[in-house]
């Protein structure tokens, strides 16, 4: 028994019992740590800023945007001899130099320059610009979907918004002047943008070729007046102000858009002219200039002739 004793090792176990903060005790610290140092930097840059005069920080935006750094002899983008940052650009990259660039230069880099630029100058004066109310306009039509049934149109006396049937879809019942739902649906959401411009607007009715049953005191004539007549009553009921409606006409059949086929349902339509200042002003003159060869002085000289 002794021999085994003398031969035997003795092995000791200690069990560590771990509490629950023992895995992450200092990972707080160098959080803390980040958090101070990002804090402190940002202390640092408004104090910097508030350092730096007025006069100096505009110095360095212009140093910045009109000088490379590799072209100034300085490390500091500030001049602290009291000069001005602008006296040492160069001149070729100085902005006010532009000018007498352009007067000091060749006659042939010049002729070379109003090459290339003319036709961009062109671009831009003879490139259309966008009616706001156009664009309200087309945005309505997309945002109803009547792509088929409405259009617009630029005039030189202003726009022209075009309202007509199509094969699936009829502004009026058929002959007559009574406004489908469809179509008051569609011309009482146009109001609103009609509304947000003070241009004044004719209103013209236009059917299809189709003869009008026999009645010899109605016909397409009286149709297309009546039509139009249905469509400003639906705006203003809508809200539109009549102030603003100068004109309303009927053209019967005489202006279809489909020559070749007059029964067209294309061609059975309303039109707003929507008439711009120029527009609003040729219309008045047309008719004061109306005016002016009925007045009294005029029929006189007209009787006067033998």
């Amino acid at each position: 028994m002794s021999g085994r004793q003398k031969n035997s090792t003795t092995i000791i176990k200690r069990n560590i019992r771990r509490t629950h903060a023992g895995g992450h005790g200092g990972a707080w610290k160098v959080a803390f740590a980040d958090f101070m140092l990002a804090l402190m930097s940002l202390f640092m840059v408004m104090w910097i800023m508030g350092q730096v005069s007025e006069k100096d920080r505009k110095a360095i935006m212009y140093t910045l945007n009109n000088q490379s750094v590799f072209e100034s002899h300085s490390f500091s983008p500030i001049s602290f001899s009291g000069q001005d940052p602008a006296a040492s650009v160069s001149p070729d990259i100085s902005p006010h130099t532009s000018s007498q660039d352009a007067h000091s230069q060749s006659p042939q880099s010049q002729e070379g320059q109003t090459a290339e630029t003319a036709p961009v100058a062109a671009q831009d004066k003879t490139a259309p610009q966008q009616d706001p109310l156009q664009t309200a306009l087309q945005d309505f039509v997309a945002g109803q979907k009547a792509q088929n049934n409405m259009r617009i149109e630029k005039l030189a006396m202003g726009l022209r918004v075009v309202v007509n049937d199509d094969p699936h879809r009829a502004m009026f019942e058929r002959g007559s002047a009574r406004v489908t739902p469809y179509f008051q649906q569609l011309l009482t959401g146009l109001v609103p943008v009609l509304d947000k411009s003070r241009d004044h607007m004719i209103i013209l009715g236009h059917t299809d070729a189709t003869p009008y049953p026999q009645n010899p005191y109605y016909d397409n004539w009286s149709l297309s007046v009546d039509r139009a007549q249905s469509a400003r009553q639906v705006m203003l009921h809508a809200g539109f102000p009549g102030d603003k409606i100068v004109q309303l006409s009927g053209v019967a059949d005489q202006k279809p858009l489909d020559n070749r086929q007059p029964t067209n349902p294309i061609n059975r339509r309303i039109e707003f002219i929507i008439l711009s200042e120029q527009g609003l002003a040729q219309w008045e003159e047309t008719f004061s200039s109306q005016a002016r060869s009925l007045s009294p002085h005029d029929h006189n000289s007209m009787t006067d002739v033998p």
